[in-house]
């Protein structure tokens, strides 16, 4: 049982192991690994997927993720939104928060990329928007497309704007928790004339293992306002800190984001909402 509770234990800090890579890990045959994990999914404590296995997560585990931070992602969405064009061609990333720019456009004339779900059903609702989805193959737990397909899809597009989320966002730049989002949002960023990301606040200083992206990358910024200023100054690229509207309940949400909210040398004007260049 020692090695299928390493397994377990692999899987939920990488967020996806290979077969094979298991396999060479514990030197054992893949065969072995796969009745490991068909055990342990069995057990529910790991998913299987194409060629592996990824973390289960719980029923109301995504319900969270929509719902924590929900004024900070709206107020963040909305001045994505205001700085986008009509007549661009945008591809938004997967995320509650690009979820949110989403939920905020207002263009008649626009064309929206997405490889979500939710951000695709979210478009088709505009008659006066184009959507172009990208395929491939769903993520277990998710709501987003990876894979060959995806890539080959996404090489042969074009793009204004790039807007992408982040599971953490700490001083080297953008990292998220699984390896196998990491080609697919890469190939994403290739194909843009530009990027921005959006992160709420509480993604400042997480751990995560993957660095997707460096701020060169970037032209800007957008967060909300609970995030330091002198620490949102600290950043090489322009962080716009937008006001959102809390309610109590959403006050409450706030969590222990404080290590990043200390005060850190100043080297450069924080750029506020108000301030914030259009697109």
């Amino acid at each position: 049982m020692g090695r299928r509770q390493d397994i377990v234990a692999i899987v939920r800090s990488t967020g996806f192991a290979s077969v094979v890579s298991l396999a060479q890990h514990f030197r054992v045959d893949t065969s072995t690994i796969r009745r490991d994990l068909d055990r342990l999914e069995q057990q529910r404590l790991i998913e299987r997927t194409h060629g592996g296995a990824v973390p289960v997560k719980s029923a109301d585990g995504r319900a969270s993720s929509e719902t924590r931070h929900r004024a900070e992602k709206a107020a963040i969405g909305a001045a994505m939104a205001e700085r986008i064009h009509e007549g661009q061609t945008v591809l938004l990333d997967s995320g509650t928060t690009t979820l949110e720019v989403a939920r905020h456009l207002k263009h008649q004339r626009l064309t929206v990329v997405t490889h979500d779900l939710r951000i695709g059903l979210e478009i088709a609702k505009r008659r006066s928007m184009h959507l172009v989805f990208i395929g491939g193959e769903l993520l277990p737990q998710e709501f987003a497309m990876w894979g060959p397909t995806s890539v080959q899809q996404i090489d042969n597009m074009r793009v204004n704007v790039a807007i992408f989320g982040a599971d953490t966002v700490l001083d080297e730049g953008l990292y998220i928790r699984a390896s196998y989002e990491l080609e697919v949002k890469r190939h994403m960023r290739a194909i843009a004339a530009e990027a921005f990301f959006v992160a709420d606040s509480s993604k400042f200083g997480r751990e995560a293992l993957f660095k997707v992206f460096g701020f060169e990358e970037f032209t800007a910024g957008i967060t909300d306002d609970t995030l330091d200023p002198i620490r949102a100054a600290s950043f090489p690229v322009p962080l716009i800190r937008v006001p959102a509207r809390r309610t109590p309940e959403s006050e409450t949400a706030i969590d222990d984001a404080a290590p990043e909210r200390r005060a850190r040398p100043e080297r450069r004007a924080t750029v506020d909402s108000e301030a914030g260049p259009a697109i």
